[in-house]
């Protein structure tokens, strides 16, 4: 019990006016864009790369930096190893 107390008296002398949020923060640094459309990255277009891919995930940031939704309806969904063909998947639903 007597841990604990030291670290509460611990906690209490400890001065937030002293930190300095900013200090840290350049927020003058420049912010590095990727061309996506040079990348052959279409945000608009369904993709079929797995989730979790890193292709996947480019496409993500390309539609997230075009203000658009993450997930498009047509979108590779299957997590497994080989994929299912789309046609496959048609006649299955």
């Amino acid at each position: 019990m007597s841990d604990s107390i030291g670290v509460m008296e611990e906690v209490e002398d400890f001065d937030n006016v002293s930190l300095d949020l900013d200090q840290d923060l350049d927020l003058d640094e420049e912010v590095l864009e990727i061309d996506f459309e040079s990348l052959g990255i279409d945000p608009l277009a369904p993709t079929e790369a797995k989730p979790g891919s890193e292709e996947k995930v480019l496409m993500l940031a390309a539609r997230y930096a075009a203000g658009l939704p993450l997930w498009h309806n047509s979108d590779c969904y299957d997590h497994g190893p080989g994929g299912i063909p789309d046609e496959e998947l048609e006649e299955i639903f």
